[in-house]
């Protein structure tokens, strides 16, 4: 699967510079966008796996999800532990969903939730919103 994935190209992004980050010309420093991309450099720690301008680091992560599930069965696949997966690059997220490798998540507002439990967080609503908002543009 990640053979293929390397030979399909990005789909546009006008919003983000060369250096794979928002352009600030196109974005107030007040907008939710510009307030997610620092949440997502910053506390969210998102860029430690997910670093521009590809947002990947293509390398296998184990977030130990069984500490939050109990086995069950997902889109006809059992979630169980998990162990290490690989980093899903978020270019073009918007319009991949469903979310990690096994679809477990429907929408990006419940991955952001997802990786504020798995990562302890603590996130406010207005800083997942703004992550999510900062997310659609990629």
């Amino acid at each position: 699967m990640s053979e293929v994935q390397n030979l399909l190209d990005f789909p546009p992004a006008p919003n983000l510079g060369v250096d794979g980050k928002l352009n600030p010309r196109k974005f107030s420093a007040a907008s939710p966008e510009m307030k997610g991309q620092a949440l997502f450099f910053g506390k969210a720690q998102c860029s430690t796996c997910h670093p521009a301008p590809y947002y990947t680091d293509n390398s296998m992560h184990n977030l130990q999800v069984e500490r939050f599930f109990q086995p069950q069965m997902i889109n006809g696949l059992m979630a169980t532990a998990q162990g290490p997966i690989k980093t899903f690059p978020l270019r073009g997220v918007k319009d991949s969903p469903p979310y990690l490798h096994d679809g477990r998540l429907h929408t990006l507002e419940d991955t952001v939730e997802f990786f504020n439990l798995i990562l302890e967080l603590r996130l406010s609503e207005s800083e997942k919103q703004s992550l999510v908002a900062f997310m659609q543009q990629l």
